[in-house]
């Protein structure tokens, strides 16, 4: 980790250092040696650096007792850190926002419960365990409109007409995973 983010500060590093100064000179060419060291010595980990800056989904990896949803959320572009667990679609046809639909259903929030763990430590293998659908276009079509309407609402100013309608439209994605899972 420490190796690409260091790899890709040298330019952003040569565009803000005064390299005509000396004190310039000085962290630029120590910047570089750490990054040269960081390539070449044996003992450097470099692990999981094609996962950085990255979209993907995460969630807390600790659950209240007395919650019903696991409240998934999308993860911008970052460094990964132990603090929030994430993982990323690897497909086209499941793509992160409809597997953050998924997990933050009613039925999968069940099914996580009762089948894979019901402790409130939620770890990276209890998600992979969740059952994901394969959707047909039409219904990630439909996925992506419900989900992009719950973010515009979730992101506008909070009243009661907007706790009122994400309700309503919590209560449609919970029948989209619904009808998806044939129940």
């Amino acid at each position: 980790m420490v190796l690409y983010i260091a790899t890709s500060l040298i330019p952003i590093l040569e565009n803000q250092l005064n390299l005509s100064t000396d004190v310039g000179k000085e962290v630029y060419t120590k910047f570089k040696f750490v990054v040269q060291f960081l390539k070449t010595d044996p003992r450097a980990r470099y692990q999981g650096h094609s996962f950085y800056f990255r979209e993907g989904f995460c969630w807390n990896n600790i659950l209240n007792p007395q919650a019903r949803l696991l409240k998934a959320k999308i993860k911008s572009i970052s460094v990964n850190d132990v603090g929030s667990m994430s993982l990323y679609s690897a497909y086209s046809y499941s793509p992160n926002f409809y597997i953050v639909t998924a997990i933050n259903s009613n039925f999968l929030f069940t099914y996580y419960r009762e089948f894979i763990n019901c402790t409130v430590n939620i770890q990276i293998n209890d998600i992979r365990q969740l059952p994901i659908i394969i959707p047909t276009e039409e219904q990630l079509n439909i996925c992506k409109q419900l989900f992009d309407s719950m973010i515009y609402l979730k992101s506008s100013t909070s009243s009661q007409n907007n706790k009122e309608d994400a309700d309503l439209l919590e209560n449609k994605l919970d029948s989209f995973v619904s009808e998806l899972y044939s129940i």
